[in-house]
Parts: structure tokens; sequence; C-alpha cells
């Protein structure tokens, strides 16, 4: 008889699991999917956060690099009365900038950013630059050989929601010992217009991060260029 009751006892060990040990079995394999789940949610995280970084950079040196190759390739045509430079201070049609001074380039046609019907390329487009506190960097354009150029606003076109400001960069060319002045708003002639830097600085912030980019601004002179 109790070689009987040893047997069933054997049996019932090796047949199967008591109520704690399955209990505890499903407890510490609940943590471990927890602590598995948490870990590749941290995972996805800070790589979320690093591909964002990475993204915005990106965006900072394509919208510099834009911005640079228009300034290098706009139209050497002389605005009417104004400076002999290819980028110059001007005011732009329509009631809301008729008395605002933007920097202005000329394109010999428009580049794919910005948007016209039907794929066209707009000739001599002429293109400013404008920077709202709240929405970012615009580029304001419209043909010259438009019937309305001088009365009707320009086209407003979105570059960069991440740009907050641009910082103007001044070097006095006839003195040699002369340094770089940085200022927040242009300068301006004893007569009041704003004089043309020779720099240009866009100021970009996305989530605590700052990048600035320079961008060369090119001139008509004697001498050896400024780089």
């Amino acid at each position: 008889m109790r070689g009987l009751v040893h047997r069933r006892s054997a049996r019932r060990s090796k047949g199967g699991f008591t109520l704690i040990e399955v209990m505890f079995a499903v407890f510490m394999g609940a943590t471990l999917l927890v602590a598995a789940t948490t870990f590749v949610f941290a995972l996805g995280e800070l790589w979320g956060k690093g591909a964002n970084v990475w993204l915005f950079q990106k965006h900072v040196r394509g919208v510099s690099r834009f911005l640079e190759e228009s300034f290098q390739t706009s139209g050497w045509r002389l605005p009417q009365g104004e400076s002999e430079t290819p980028v110059y201070w001007s005011t732009r049609g329509g009631r809301t900038y008729q008395n605002t001074e933007l920097l202005t380039f000329e394109l010999d046609e428009s580049p794919g950013v910005l948007v016209w019907p039907d794929d066209l390329r707009l000739p001599f487009v002429v293109c400013s630059l404008e920077v709202d506190d709240e929405e970012g960097l615009y580029l304001l354009w419209r043909s010259r050989l438009e019937d309305d150029f001088e009365e009707e606003e320009p086209r407003k076109t979105l570059i960069s929601p991440f740009v907050t400001g641009i910082n103007y960069y001044y070097l006095d060319t006839e003195d040699e010992d002369a340094e770089w002045e940085v200022e927040e708003d242009p300068e301006r002639e004893a007569s009041g217009e704003f004089v043309l830097p020779q720099r240009i600085e866009l100021v970009f912030e996305y989530e605590g991060n700052t990048e600035k980019r320079q961008i060369p601004l090119p001139t008509l002179f004697d001498g050896v260029p400024i780089f």
C-alpha cells in the first residue's frame, strides 16, 4: 500500500506544476515582458529623437544651399534707380509690403520650389525674403512680365518653418584691420536707407536645437572679392 501511494505521488510530481509554481512563472514572464517592452519603446523614443534632429540638420543644409545657389545665380540686371548689386533692398507691390524694405534678388526663371500651374517656369522672377516671427522664412515672388507686377502683392512660399531670424554681417572693406560686425537688424545710411550686408546668417531653431548658417551675398565692385 505504501509503495502504491509513493508511486502516485511520484507521478503527480512528474506530471505538472503546483498552483504556486504556475503563478510564479506567470508573474516572472509578465515582468520580463513589461521590461522588454519598456526597453524597446525607450529605444524607439531615442531613435525618434535622433532621427528628428538628423532631419532638422538636413533641412538646414538644404534651405541654406537653396538660398546660396539662388543668390549666386541671380540676374545681374540693375534694379531701377538702385545700387548696382544683384541682391538689393527693395519694397514690393501691394499694401502689405509697400513700406517694407526686403532683401531682394532676381532669377531668370523660377526654381522648382515655386509652385506654378502646368509645371511652367516663370521668367524674370523677383524674389524677396521675409521672416515671420511665428511661421518662419517666406520667399515672396512674382514675375516682372505679369501685368499686375507693380500693384499686386507677391506670392508667398514657405521655405522653412524653423527660421526664427536673420543676422546681418558687415565688413569695412577700406579698413585692413576691420572685423566682422554682426547685427540683428540691418544697418542704415544717414539718409535712412538700409545698407546691404556682405553676408547674412539664418538662425534655425527646433525643440531646443539651434543651427546657424552664413550665406555670402554676391556684389559688384572693383578689387578682390570677399569670402
